[in-house]
């Protein structure tokens, strides 16, 4: 290979990990862009005449900034302090129901306080609202008049007035229920992590040969600002991190190594 004339194709991949357990913390492969940025501060050294006449070299900084194509749970967790939990959780969950015989079942079971799992539903009026215009039913726990309705969380059937609802009509019940899935959580005493940091890349010399390279940085600190980007274009994550010096270590005055191989 010829490093005296090489380009970077592409980057491929940004892997993260905990620097005290070696474990895999966040992996970015939908790199749509990144830049390693470079800095270095000066102060002029002046003789006679007020001309410079050298420079003090002083302060290098790098930075890495990019977007990821898709989210990174990991990512994420990095960014906001967090880890990626698993477990079960609360969520509140949207409905749209149809009345059937004054009855209805909702999708999900929902929990809460016995009596009052559900709370409210409610009832789309002619113009098809369901805030500015559309009734609202309150749940009891025992049996349901005019105005009312009672749920049993075990067979998740909503039993309405008889008559008060009629058939085929559509209402909406937002509840709380229980999922199995993975949680990030973004507490305000917490601040984003610190992480060693491999970059892969791939590379190309002046007779198009192809090879690979690798940027490893020991302390990537994350920047904790950022934004989740989402809307008519599916939602892509910006980062940003700076290069530390490795003060646990030999390398106190390291901010990266780049290593080129076949």
């Amino acid at each position: 290979m010829n490093i005296d004339k090489f380009t970077i194709t592409s980057y491929d991949q940004l892997t993260g990990f905990n620097k005290s357990t070696g474990s895999l913390e966040m992996i970015m492969d939908e790199l749509n862009e990144f830049t390693l940025s470079h800095e270095e501060g000066s102060d002029p050294i002046t003789g006679r005449g007020g001309r410079t006449i050298a420079n003090l070299k002083k302060s290098k900084k790098v930075t890495g900034k990019g977007t990821n194509g898709m989210l990174s749970g990991g990512a994420l967790a990095a960014m906001v302090g967090s880890e990626v939990e698993d477990g079960d959780y609360t969520i509140r969950y949207t409905d749209p129901i149809v009345v059937t015989s004054n009855n209805a079942i909702t999708t999900e079971k929902a929990v809460g306080t016995a009596g009052n799992e559900i709370g409210t539903i409610y009832v789309r009026d002619d113009n098809k609202t369901y805030i500015s215009g559309g009734r609202k039913l309150t749940q009891t726990s025992g049996t349901p008049a005019t105005g009312e309705f009672s749920y049993d969380p075990e067979s998740k059937t909503i039993t309405f007035f008889n008559g008060d609802i009629p058939d085929g009509t559509e209402v909406i019940a937002f509840y709380d229920t229980e999922v199995t899935g993975k949680k990030i959580s973004n507490r305000s005493d917490n601040y984003s992590n610190t992480l060693q940091v491999f970059i892969d890349c791939t590379c190309s010399d002046g007779c198009d040969n192809l090879f690979h390279g690798q940027f490893i940085i020991e302390r990537a600190d994350f920047n904790g600002t950022f934004d989740i980007k989402g809307g008519a274009e599916p939602a892509t994550l910006s980062f940003e991190f700076t290069s530390l010096p490795n003060l646990c270590t030999g390398k106190s005055n390291l901010l990266w190594d780049f290593v080129v191989f076949d």
